[in-house]
This record gives structure tokens, C-alpha cells and sequence, in this order.
């Protein structure tokens, strides 16, 4: 592993609404490519974007190959937001929380957390998206600062 994953704490989050950019990628470009895409996520016409407090990275569909990133805001409805702008509501969750800090390591943490601590944690993945949750701690000019990586979890057994 190399590096030692931070322990997790455990929280509900409620139902959310997030608009954004939705894109497909291979495993292999996704690191180089979704920073590029959250330059086009900021570019919307989405009410709220520029005074957002919390951004979102969320993987919507995953697997050896390829993922299904989003790059979202939480709105409080879906009105105002124009059609070319991807929507999509996630169910309330109860999961694992794991903050890292900055992006350098990103994609390490994210495997760390599937391989080595999944599976000796007494919790299992639910069907639900994971995320990258960045609030106004993170750094976007530098990649640095906290980030907050949410798994929707339920306990085995």
C-alpha cells in the first residue's frame, strides 16, 4: 500500500440533486482527462456554480476498464437548469468517509480503499455512486488541501 489510509468515520448523507458534466472514460484516461472536464464543469450555465461551497467527483460507474465520472454541484431542484446539463439524484446513503489530502494520491486512495479495506472492514459497497467531496478547504489551484472520499457502505451480515 505505501501509504497508510486515514480511518474512516461513518455518516448519513441525505437524498441529493447534483447537475453537471457526465463523461465516460477508459480506466487508463481518466487521470489525465477529468481534469479537463471540471474546466468544462465550470463553464455551465448552472445557477449557483460560481458560489457553490462544495463541488463533486462523482463515479457513477466503474470497473476494471472504464468509469462513468461526474463533476456536480448540489442544486435544490432541477428548475433553471438547462437540458445539455446532466442531472441526477442521489439516494440517502449511510457511508464510510475517508479524508485524504490533495489528489496526488488520488486514484491509490480509491483502490486502497476497494482492496485492502473493504474487505477486512465488516462493511460491503452498496450499489450507490461513490464521490470526492472538496469544500472550500481544497485547493483547486494547487490540488491540495482536504478531500473527502464518501463509499455508500453496509455491514456484512
Amino acid at each position: 500500500m505505501g501509504r497508510t489510509l486515514p480511518t474512516p468515520r461513518f455518516r448519513d448523507h441525505a437524498a441529493m440533486l447534483l447537475a453537471g458534466t457526465l463523461r465516460s472514460y477508459a480506466a487508463a484516461d481518466g487521470p489525465k482527462l477529468v481534469p479537463m472536464q471540471w474546466g468544462d464543469f465550470f463553464a455551465l450555465d448552472v445557477p449557483g456554480i460560481h458560489a457553490a461551497e462544495v463541488t463533486y467527483g462523482v463515479v457513477m460507474r466503474a470497473t476494471a476498464d472504464a468509469m462513468d465520472y461526474m463533476c456536480a454541484i448540489e442544486v435544490p431542484d432541477f428548475d433553471g437548469v438547462h437540458a445539455d446539463v446532466h442531472r441526477e439524484t442521489l439516494a440517502a446513503a449511510h457511508c464510510a468517509v475517508f479524508t485524504i489530502d490533495g489528489l496526488a494520491h488520488i486514484q491509490q486512495n480509491w483502490a486502497d480503499i476497494y482492496m485492502t479495506w473493504m474487505p477486512t472492514s465488516g462493511y460491503r459497497p452498496t450499489a450507490a455512486p461513490a464521490y470526492e467531496r472538496y469544500d472550500a478547504r481544497f485547493d483547486a489551484e494547487t490540488n491540495s488541501g482536504p478531500v473527502e472520499l464518501w463509499i455508500a457502505v453496509e455491514r456484512v451480515g
